[in-house]
Formats: C-alpha cells, structure tokens, sequence
C-alpha cells in the first residue's frame, strides 16, 4: 500500500512572531535524528522525518521543532542540554544522570509519571494542571493522516481501533460483540504487525466508517492521557464512540463531537443510530471537520509559540535574574527535585499498573480525586 503524506513538503506557512530568546529541543537519540541536528535547514521533503516520529518523545520534541521551524521560530534541535538557554525535552529524555540544572528545563509530561526536575511543564490532559508551571498543550494532529474515502458516503462497514488489540478494552474483545457488529454487517479492526505497521494504520482512515475507542486502562491512568484520537477521528472524518475519558470530555461542546459509549450494548446502540439515520452520521462528520480546525497544525504551533514567548519567557527572564547565592544553590535543589522526582515515578508506575480498571464500565471521574497530587505514596498503598 501507499501511503501519501499529507503536508510532508516544507510549505509555504505564514511566519509566526520570533521569540525573545532561542529555544533547544533536546533528543538524545543523536544516530536517528543526527541530519537534523547538523542542519539549521529543514530538508525539503519530511516524509521521512514525519514517518520516524512514532513515539512520545520524538513527537513532543523533532515534530515540534520542525513545526515551528518551517513557521520562522530560533529554534534548535540538539542532542544535550544547553547550559543558560531554555531547553524543552520530553520526559523520557529528562535524566537525572544529566545534571540539567543548569538550563532552564521545560518538559513535556506525555502520559507518564509528573516530571519534577524541571522549572516548567507542557501537560496533554487538563487534570494534570496542579501548578502555575503547568501547561495544556495538546497533542499534534497525525501528519501523515489519510482521512476516510468521502466516495463511501455515509456508509457503516468498518469500526476502527486505532491501537493493538490488548489496548482495546476486554468487553469489545469479546466474540460475543464481535458477533453482534456481524450482524450488524460491521467488521472491527484493530491496528496490528510491527511497531512501524501499527503507527502506519493509524494515520490511515481511508477505510474506516467510525472509530472506537474504550480502552484497557486504570483508572489514575485516564487522567494523564491526551484527546489525540477524537482529534484525529475530527481530521479525518469519522464519527467517534469514545470511552467517557476526562481528555475527551474536556474538549466536547455538542453531541455531535462523538458518541459516549461504556459497553458494548452502547456500542451496538449507537452503530445502529448511525446506520438508520444517515443524516445524524453526516451531521456529526461535518461538525467535525469544523472542530479539528481548533486542532490544526497551524493553530496548536501558535500556542507553542504564545507559550515559549509568554509564561516560558518570563519564567526564563526570573530565572537568569537569580542572585548568585540562588544559582550557586542550584545543584542543591536539584538534589531535592530529584527525591521527588523519583517519587512521582514510583506512583505513577504503581497506579498505572495496579489500579482499577473500567472493562468497559463507566469511567468513574470523582474516584481520580482520590490519588494524591503529590505523588506520594502512602504505607496503604
């Protein structure tokens, strides 16, 4: 199969207002990404560049700065922390071996434990706004997204997960449902292959007449992931049935934006509503081709931009005006940032991997009240 990426040759984009100062994005995978790195020209063909960056870190940190690179933004893609300058690093490339407290540090969180050794946060999901310091910004739209054939009209054969299958919640696993969407003369599919074939899939929406997503998670861990797959499903054109995560929920403003569904008696219930009303499953493509322009390229790289020259900038100008005695104190809060660091680490891990699962039940939001926001663990726990 071919694929053609959408948007993979350097355009001609209208150039966003500079920042005050330079802004490095730290990627230490220096073997992957050393072309980018030794250039301070973008090639003009990104295909490549677009089709390595599959995982979290290389999204938030290579697909960011290419973004607000081809928009005119000072900014480097580096593979070490640079000392005196603002630094923004995904967290699995936030290490304490590195000693990063000599620049100012900005993470981006992803859905991962609450980084500490840094002065400032991007966060994907608004519960994990806790401080001033941190910030909501969401996740880029697929650059590589093939949105759905408009020749199938509005037509309902194919329900797609885009994740492998275990990730998908048991209940919607079950040949019993599977059974029911039979019936219904409606195929699921799940991506599956190899990592590089699974994050192909799930770009490609040419095929899929809805997209579904219930997803095997713990209960703490809805709390950290973002709203990226309504986000896509919008781009793409595609009716949504969505478990009642909070990231979704945040961003919904109609019942047009998706279908909430819970079990697998929702699912089939809302698969039938769209076949025997065509005009509800047009409406809900066309109100979300409206909503993904609030999530383009274009308008989440001006909030990157808004954020580096505003709260980044002033939080950068407090930090260099430090007296000498608070920068010689430096490694000494470093060392305290890094206790808990490690603490935010151990519960995140903990309530990531032993908390309550939904199975497909209602997501219960007020039960996430209950983790505390410090990250600290108790005896109990």
């Amino acid at each position: 199969m071919t694929i053609s990426f959408v948007g993979t040759r350097k355009p001609q984009l209208t150039r966003l207002e500079p920042l005050p100062y330079p802004v490095y994005f730290v990627n230490k995978n220096v073997k992957k990404w050393r072309s980018l790195m030794e250039s301070d020209e973008l090639p003009e063909n990104l295909e490549s560049v677009y089709e390595s960056c599959i995982e979290g870190l290389d999204i938030w940190s290579v697909q960011t700065y290419v973004h607000l690179k081809q928009r005119g933004l000072n900014v480097h893609l580096v593979p070490h922390f640079v000392p005196g300058q603002i630094c923004v690093v995904s967290y699995h490339h936030l290490m304490l071996r590195d000693l990063p407290f000599n620049s100012y540090v900005v993470a981006c969180r992803l859905d991962s434990a609450r980084p500490a050794i840094c002065e400032q946060q991007t966060v994907m999901n608004r519960l994990c706004v806790e401080q001033a310091t941190d910030h909501l910004m969401h996740h880029w739209p697929q650059p590589t997204l093939q949105p759905r054939d408009p020749a199938r009209g509005t037509r309902l054969e194919t329900l797609s997960f885009k994740g492998g299958p275990l990730n998908l919640a048991a209940p919607f696993r079950d040949p019993a449902f599977l059974q029911q969407l039979n019936e219904l003369g409606i195929e699921l599919r799940c991506s599956t292959g190899d990592w590089l074939t699974q994050f192909r899939d799930w770009g490609n929406y040419t095929e899929s007449d809805a997209v579904i997503a219930v997803r095997n998670l713990t209960q703490y861990d809805y709390r950290v992931k973002p709203a990226v797959k309504l986000i896509n499903a919008w781009h793409a054109g595609c009716p949504a049935l969505l478990g009642p995560e909070p990231a979704y929920l945040d961003i919904q403003r109609s019942e047009l934006d998706f279908i909430t569904v819970s079990t697998p008696q929702d699912v089939i219930g809302a698969l039938r509503r769209l076949q025997e009303n065509p005009g509800l499953y047009q409406a809900m493509v066309e109100n979300g081709l409206k909503r993904a322009a609030e999530f383009s390229t274009d308008r989440i790289a001006q909030q990157w931009r808004d954020l580096l020259a505003g709260p980044i900038t002033e939080g950068y100008e407090r930090w260099q005006r430090q007296s000498t005695l608070q920068k010689l104190c430096r490694p000494l809060q470093f060392v305290q940032r890094a206790l808990q660091h490690k603490r935010e680490v151990k519960h995140y891990l903990y309530h990531r991997d032993n908390g309550i699962r939904s199975s497909g039940a209602e997501v219960n939001l007020n039960g996430l009240d209950s983790y505390p926001a410090n990250g600290l663990i108790t005896a109990e726990a």
